[in-house]
């Protein structure tokens, strides 16, 4: 069980997160609540609140989450796991045709 975000800053930057089974474990310590609910009530504090953990423990952030970390995130979107992350590659770009 995974579930990738992407977290998109005030500031502009953003970074992607797979929260993986121990995020869910933690998840359901901290809010008495099963994951299993996710899916059917997907809910922004909840999906925050794994971005963030996984931000936690990878030694990204030190911000609590509230209201300190969520004051910093524009935006919140999930990635399917078959959707690389959008990156510039130099292959990609028209080259000059000479």
């Amino acid at each position: 069980m995974e579930i990738t975000l992407k977290v998109n800053y005030v500031d502009g930057k953003s970074d992607t997160v797979t929260a993986v089974f121990a995020d869910f474990v933690a998840f359901e310590r901290t809010w008495n609540k099963s994951v299993m609910k996710l899916e059917r009530e997907m809910r922004l504090t909840d999906l925050s609140w794994l971005a963030w953990h996984v931000l936690k423990f990878e030694g990204k952030t030190e911000k609590v989450f509230d209201p300190d970390w969520l004051r910093t995130v524009a935006a919140l979107e999930t990635v399917a796991a078959d959707e690389p992350e959008q990156v510039d590659s130099p292959l990609e770009k028209d080259q000059p045709h000479g």
